[in-house]
């Protein structure tokens, strides 16, 4: 059983933490990225702004997303990536009081683990860079353990445990 316990702690751990992010971390054309965001109670809605951080620098129109909008309080956007696209994506906190916040600010360049914040060429704007990933010739790629993947090895492994 313990064996199990340790199993689960080394495929599982990877994904939570995952989820403080974007998701998947390396995109490619046609791909699409997801970002969660967790916020306090006082956020009443999130804007979402994606632009590319290389030429072309294109920006998109932001989109917003009120806190009743919400999956239990987290806020999920997810965008496309189009061809010869560089994105990169900052977000802005809209609270109670009527103050906005944007995250990621100049101050934050080294406080986001996993996380490259970059500031876009010409501007003083700071924008969470998503990794493009490489043409592969092959097409192979490794893909992480998902949560599914993960219980289902754990219950095969505990129905032959119990034999």
């Amino acid at each position: 059983m313990k064996r199990i316990l340790i199993l689960a702690l080394i495929l599982v751990l990877p994904n939570s933490i995952a989820e403080m992010s974007h998701s998947p971390k390396e995109v490619g054309e046609g791909e699409t990225f997801t970002a969660l965001i967790d916020t306090e109670d006082d956020v009443v809605s999130v804007s979402f702004y994606v632009c590319t951080l290389e030429e072309p620098y294109t920006c998109y129109k932001p989109v917003e997303q009120n806190r009743e909008d919400t999956d239990n309080g987290r806020f999920v956007f997810t965008y496309k990536v189009k061809s010869n696209d560089y994105p990169g994506y900052k977000y802005e906190l809209n609270k109670e009081d009527n103050s906005t916040e944007m995250i990621p600010r100049q101050d934050d360049y080294v406080h986001y683990d996993g996380m490259e914040v970059v500031k876009m060429e010409g501007t003083d704007k700071y924008y969470f860079k998503v990794d493009i990933r490489a043409q592969e010739e092959d097409g192979a790629m490794l893909y992480a353990p998902n949560l599914v993947l993960t219980l289902s090895i754990m219950s095969i492994m505990a129905l032959i445990n119990r034999r």
